[in-house]
């Protein structure tokens, strides 16, 4: 019976991936954020201007090395997604039967972060975390159970991936540390625990050096990212924010997760058997899953209390990785005979629409982040980069990301992108070289681009002026509906050629 379940969790998740995949071949363009990691990829450095390296690592590597093709950054998204499934399941077999685990699981497939989410952004580092956190959970808790050398390597080394991939894991971190204080401290007296710290501590040693080398870039745009009162932020939102920003960020993760709660109700409906665990799991069991579940969220969202710094919902979608294990361990159901086979019904339904429903997104949108035409602005700005700098190489574009990034990816010159460095110095480029070589920048408005040409003053030439142009393009869906978009540009032409 048991080999049934594994068998029909193994075809859901083959089915699911493949599924995504081919949906997210719908977009014109890959995700502003995979575009960015592909970037940082091709840097080839121990860290970036805004998160570690990891990230950028994978997909800088494999998008270049199987020909620069788009579905690299699907395939890789899914890819991680589909770990995170695997080890939630290997994770809930500790606390649930085969079934529930795999329902535990598989109810995630209806989640907000791992629907729209994930056709919106494709990959990004959030991607990779979701399936670094339940390895690291998994790992975890293997070790402090078997208390096997190799598992707690394996879960140092997990730990120190994760960091490189976004510090948000911190949270998690904390989360374990207060279950070993509560629960494990005969750990602190065993030599496991210590050695998972030192290969840890030994992976991420490149990346701590970098930092202290480079002025902390990434702390520098955490901060800048999350404080109150930057990005135009409503005046009263700058007061009151600390009371908003937790509240929206605790409610957006629990819409994100409604379809699964909708699932978990249905399924309860069926059995006409739920309550509240008193004797199936040990204390120290429910209070590991209520640890890993709520303390990262709770930790998360009281930075904006008790600070004057902001958080974004999507910052949770590492978060909700753990709430089918919540439901299925903390408020059983009495599964039936045919209970099994009536929540894989539903999975499969509840994913089958929402897959038409992006589908039809996909055919009525007109965001530029999805159907960016350039095949079209690609050749026009080649020819006029000729045309203003004599047939100089394009090897530089600068200026706002969401622009510059699409001139990396999808022009075939492929000019560098500048890297943002709020005003430190930039460890990725030689400034004498984008002197000599010209620069594109690119601005959203008018207004903006003044700014954006001084952001980068240190590479261009004293005596530089600014001559705004202006870029626009329309796009259009199946109804017809087009929605026009523009940018501003100047071209830097190149002050000598060596």
């Amino acid at each position: 019976m048991e080999k049934i379940k594994k068998n029909a969790f193994a075809i859901f998740l083959i089915i699911n991936f493949i599924a995504w995949t081919c949906i997210q071949c719908l977009r014109n363009v890959i995700s502003i954020d995979a575009m960015e990691a592909i970037s940082w990829g091709e840097v080839v450095d121990f860290g970036t201007n805004k998160h570690p390296p990891f990230s950028g690592w994978i997909i800088g590597g494999l998008y270049n090395i199987c020909g620069q093709h788009d579905i690299v950054a699907y395939i890789l998204g899914q890819v991680f997604i589909l770990i995170g499934y695997i080890f939630i399941y290997k994770l809930a077999k500790f606390f649930l039967s085969e079934e529930k685990a795999v329902c535990a699981s598989i109810i995630l497939s209806s989640c907000y972060y791992y629907t729209y989410i994930l056709f919106i952004d494709n990959f990004n580092c959030n991607f990779v975390s979701m399936a670094l956190w339940p390895m690291i959970c998994y790992y975890f808790y293997k070790a402090t159970r078997e208390e096997k050398t190799l598992d707690w390597i394996i879960f140092g080394i997990a730990s120190a991936i994760a960091v490189l991939t976004k510090y948000q894991v911190a949270f998690l971190f904390l989360a374990l540390f207060i279950y070993l204080i509560a629960f494990e401290r005969k750990q602190f007296t065993k030599k496991g625990m210590y050695i998972s710290v030192l290969c840890g501590f030994l992976v991420i040693l490149p990346h701590i050096i970098w930092l202290f080398n480079n002025d902390f870039f990434s702390l520098i745009y955490i901060s800048e990212r999350t404080e109150i009162g930057t990005h135009n932020t409503p005046e009263l939102l700058v007061k009151f924010g600390r009371l908003f920003f937790p509240l929206k960020f605790t409610l957006d993760q629990l819409l994100s997760i409604t379809p699964g709660i909708i699932l978990y109700g249905f399924l309860a409906f069926q059995a006409k058997n739920i309550s509240y665990v008193k004797d199936g799991l040990s204390k120290a069991e429910k209070w590991f899953i209520l640890l890993i579940t709520f303390a990262p969220m709770l930790a998360q969202g009281s930075m904006a209390f008790f600070t004057d710094n902001r958080v974004q919902g999507i910052w949770g979608s590492i978060m909700v990785s753990f709430t089918g294990i919540l439901m299925f361990s903390l408020f059983p159901i009495k599964f039936k005979e045919d209970t099994f086979k009536y929540f894989m019904k539903w999975a499969y339904s509840l994913v089958a629409l929402w897959l038409i429903g992006m589908v039809i997104f996909s055919q009525l949108q007109t965001k530029r982040t999805l159907s960016y035409p350039y095949q079209t602005i690609m050749p026009y700005f080649n020819d006029l980069w000729d045309k203003e700098t004599n047939n100089a190489p394009f090897k530089y574009v600068g200026g706002h990301i969401d622009y510059v990034f699409q001139f990396h990816v999808y022009n075939k010159r492929h000019p560098k992108a500048i890297l943002e460095t709020f005003g430190h110095k930039n460890p990725w480029i030689n400034p004498k070289d984008v002197l000599n070589s010209g620069i594109l920048v690119v601005g959203g408005n008018e207004d903006e681009l003044p700014s954006r040409v001084h952001e980068m003053s240190p590479l261009l030439p004293e005596d530089y002026k600014i001559e705004p142009q202006k870029y626009s393009f329309k796009i259009k869906n199946k109804l017809n509906k087009t929605k026009e978009y523009s940018f501003v540009y100047t071209i830097i032409p190149p002050q000598r050629n060596d």
